[in-house]
């Protein structure tokens, strides 16, 4: 049996993206600019200015088609009863508008995109409400009436949750690492669209169901981190999961489901799953199901080599494969059979 721990840990440095990439920061602080200088009179309101999304949890991995992005949040010091939500999106799309040829609203936030890739999505938050929540602006103008709304949201409660997640750093340290092989994962293997989960519904799986597997030594507490034991007990245990529930198919007819439901870490708790067809979670279900067994056959392997293999068809291409080591030919001798006269003597 193999763990793959030097191939993994190879891997995890392969994909992760560093906190603060130093290309997108520098995108952000200019546009955080434009914002500044270029906000109506009308809004005469503070705001607070944080990262969110995975670069804040530290659960960020390289993107296949290097479209890097950074999630910037607006806390704006305003009322969801003093402003509608599209009217406070439509303050950052003109201040920005210009700063390159593509700047889109976007249902959950406004979109600026670069030439090379790089894009920065803003969203907008009322955080001054009487009822002490903070809520997100969502919708655009050709949105129906209902999609144009405040959205209750805890970017950063759920930020510091996710950061703070396990009080042991080594084991946090696993966790996160468990994150990005999932995500990776689901970039190699998952269409993109509803048809997959989001990155935040695989770190919220983590969060209920990531399980620490390690050694320690009992001498000197050396600690030995098994994330391929890892990655098989949190996949065994998302398939485990679903659940049945009733419902009517395309046609329909009442008809049993199986889904898999988990819910954001923070209020108000929604169900990251729930945009996934019914068609879409059994399909999800049978690539999970196609990874743990992969995963176990990995383990079962007693050349590294064979592991890896395995692995990084799961994986992709930056799941490293170790060379087979080369076994050296022993020198062949001819046996000298004595004459008979040799004999003789």
């Amino acid at each position: 049996m193999v763990l793959c721990i030097k191939q993994f840990n190879e891997f995890h440095d392969n994909i992760r993206l560093s906190e603060e990439n130093q290309v997108l920061k520098e995108k952000r602080d200019i546009i955080i600019k434009a914002i500044k200088n270029n906000l109506p009179k009308e809004t005469s309101k503070s705001f607070t200015i944080f990262n969110q999304g995975s670069y804040a949890m530290n659960t960020g991995i390289k993107p296949l088609d290097d479209d890097y992005d950074i999630d910037v949040g607006l806390y704006f010091d305003i009322s969801k009863e003093d402003f509608k939500p599209v009217q406070a999106k439509q303050w950052i799309l003109n201040a920005v508008e210009d700063h390159t040829k593509d700047v889109k609203m976007k249902n959950p936030c406004i979109t600026v995109t670069y030439a090379a890739g790089y894009h920065v999505d803003i969203t907008v938050y009322a955080a001054e409400n009487a009822d002490g929540k903070v809520y997100l602006a969502k919708g655009k103008p050709t949105s129906t009436k209902e999609d144009k709304c405040w959205e209750e949201s805890n970017p950063k409660d759920l930020i510091k949750e996710i950061r703070d997640h396990l009080s042991d750093p080594d084991d946090r340290k696993q966790f996160r690492r468990i994150i990005r092989y999932l995500k990776r994962w689901k970039d190699e293997k998952l269409t993109k669209g509803n048809g997959r989960p989001t990155g935040i519904a695989l770190t919220s799986c983590a969060y209920n169901w990531f399980a620490v597997e390690k050694e320690v030594d009992p001498f000197n507490g050396d600690r030995t981190y098994k994330d391929l034991d890892a990655l098989i007990t949190m996949v065994r245990q998302m398939i485990n999961e679903y659940r049945p529930e009733v419902g009517r198919d395309e046609n329909g007819q009442l008809n049993t489901f199986y889904r898999l439901k988990v819910n954001l870490p923070v209020e108000p708790y929604p169900d990251l799953f729930e945009k996934m067809s019914n068609k879409q979670m059994d399909t999800f279900k049978e690539k999970l199901k196609k990874l743990l067994e992969r995963l176990e056959e990995a383990r079962g392997k007693d050349d590294p080599t064979d592991a890896a293999e395995i692995l990084q068809k799961q994986f992709g291409k930056d799941f490293p494969v170790p060379p087979r080591p080369t076994t050296g030919k022993r020198a062949t001798h001819k046996a000298v059979i004595p004459s008979s006269e040799s004999a003789k003597k």
